[in-house]
């Protein structure tokens, strides 16, 4: 075993051992592990040069290479030789010297059931097509959410699924499913030169990476429309900024058009966030889920935005639930701690009150109209 990955796999296991979820590798210090909200120090040696630099020839390819000599910065997946654990991870440069942080990945694509995704949104992804966007911060398992989804498809239906990701993270095997999974780098140049053709190639469902920009986001909306589930993350904190996030991708005098031709297509639209379990190490999936119905294509159709929230308050019978709701049921069923709950709340003072027991005014107001 070469030293480069002796030490990685002392590094990495310990990052198991200690229910980690990152890693951090820097020159002249001692690797250390995010636990939950806390960066640790290990018990091995500081890094040298020497080190980082085996590192990287042992994880990043010649490609990868070259985009972190020119870009200072490039992200990566990988796996050790003889593991089937997948990991995550950005090379970059600072003060002259390359650091790593690598982010652990579930060792087998883990169920929707596992993740504790609320049931929506196994039952959206049944769609034969429309838009379905999983939205949250960096880092807040979007990308893990999606990749369960794509399993309980393998698992449960004939489709062919292609998915274009920058790193690939996650290796799908074929089962009921076809899948194709192109890397950016690897297997094609960049999202907009992979979408190009995509919709030729067949597909039942399209899985994009990221939605960044507006030729990316116009892919989404023509393949909902002619009949393709499309499913991509997009960085947003709610539901509501998802939709400042799409529009602002377009010039003002392009964005009604653009709605129009979204809210008929509007499968589902969920964010994310992962809070610190009552363990204090353990990470828990809070959501907020808008899922297309009448009311809320109308709503998306009319720009009343700021009705949404109301309306995933009073909709619960339908699936849907406001982060704060979310929030509020983690806490209720002792997976987090009242400190967490309210700190990580839109609305700390109604969730206080909820859980007091205090009805929150305004569930039952009328939605749309004026």
């Amino acid at each position: 075993m070469s030293d480069a990955k002796k030490l990685l796999t002392q590094c990495l296991t310990r990052l198991h051992e200690i229910k980690g979820q990152d890693l951090f590798l820097k020159v002249d210090t001692c690797p250390r592990i995010r636990v939950g909200r806390h960066v640790q120090s290990t018990p091995f040696s500081g890094i040298t040069e020497e080190d980082i630099q085996a590192v990287a020839n042992l994880v990043l390819t010649p490609a990868q290479k070259e985009l972190l000599e020119k870009n200072r910065s490039v992200d990566l997946a990988f796996s050790l030789e003889g593991s089937r654990r997948r990991y995550r991870a950005n090379a970059f440069y600072q003060q002259g010297q390359i650091s790593f942080v690598i982010r652990t990945l579930w060792e087998n694509i883990p169920s929707l059931k596992e993740l504790q995704v609320p049931p929506i949104l196994e039952q959206v992804a049944l769609s034969r097509s429309g838009i379905i966007l999983i939205a949250g911060v960096v880092a807040s398992g979007k990308t893990t959410t999606i990749n369960a989804i794509i399993e309980m498809m393998n698992q449960n239906m004939e489709r062919h699924i292609i998915t274009i990701e920058d790193p690939l993270e996650y290796l799908h095997h074929d089962n009921k499913c076809i899948i194709n999974q192109r890397e950016i780098g690897q297997d094609a140049n960049d999202f907009n030169s992979a979408l190009k053709y995509v919709v030729r190639q067949s597909p039942d469902v399209v899985v994009i990476g990221e939605m960044r920009d507006a030729e990316t986001f116009n892919f989404a909306l023509s393949a909902a429309e002619v009949g393709r589930l499309v499913i991509a993350t997009v960085h947003a904190k709610t539901v509501v900024q998802i939709f400042d996030r799409v529009l602002g991708f377009f010039p003002v005098d392009q964005q009604d058009t653009i709605l129009a031709h979204l809210y008929p297509n509007i499968t589902c639209f969920a964010v994310q966030q992962l809070l610190v379990g009552a363990d204090g190490a353990s990470l828990v999936p809070a959501f907020e889920i808008m899922v297309g119905n009448y009311t809320t294509r109308q709503l998306v159709k009319e720009r009343k935005f700021e009705k949404i929230p109301q309306t995933l308050r009073n909709s619960a019978q339908e699936g849907m639930m406001t982060m704060d709701q979310s929030i509020h049921d983690l806490w209720r069923k002792n997976l987090i701690t009242q400190e967490v709950a309210l700190a990580s709340a839109e609305r700390p003072q109604e969730l206080g009150n909820a859980m007091k027991g205090i009805a929150i005014d305004g569930q039952t107001s009328k939605i749309l109209g004026s």
